[in-house]
């Protein structure tokens, strides 16, 4: 698994299957997964503090390996200046915006295991136009940054299959 690296970052649209991608490539690497929804949110869809989310993602950093999961694009510069590879999936918005009705529906009132305690899934319109407006704004930040790593190793994924595809190839190493 050498060339994947020990830092990896996961991006993209919510809805795009970046956590059940993460999910299964720690599964492979054996490499600890941090979901970054996990580490932000607090009980209740509290936010944490900018300050205390800065430290807490260079004490995350820090570790010799990992697979951070999740966009926050106000730091996003931290996770790439340490990562070897960056996995940027690009899904049509179609995509994203159905699977986040599909997630909704299959754990509407419950906790996913990508979330911290106290933070159900539910229904929200302001998180829905996010998505739709994802590859936009928050995308197209996130494609300069990824243009602007220099000497990173870049994986683009743009078809659902293609995330299949790339964990079906590690699973045979």
């Amino acid at each position: 698994m050498d060339d994947i690296g020990k830092r990896i970052i996961v991006i993209g649209s919510p809805g795009s299957g970046k956590s059940t991608f993460s999910r299964k490539l720690a599964e492979i690497t054996e490499i600890p997964l941090i979901h970054l929804d996990k580490e932000f949110w607090n009980n209740g869809w509290i936010e944490t503090p900018k300050g205390e989310w800065i430290k807490k993602q260079e004490n995350i950093i820090s570790g010799s390996d990992w697979i951070i999961d999740g966009n926050y694009g106000g730091t996003l510069d931290i996770r790439i200046e340490k990562a070897d590879i960056i996995i940027c999936f690009q899904l049509s918005r179609v995509v994203c915006i159905m699977r986040y009705f599909k997630r909704i529906i299959t754990n509407m009132g419950k906790v996913r295991p990508d979330m911290p305690e106290g933070c159900p899934e539910h229904f929200d319109f302001e998180f829905l136009k996010y998505i739709w407006n994802f590859s936009k704004t928050s995308g197209q930040r996130n494609i300069k940054k990824l243009q602007e790593s220099k000497g990173k190793k870049i994986l683009i994924f743009r078809k659902k299959n293609d995330a299949n595809k790339y964990i079906s190839m590690l699973e045979m190493k």
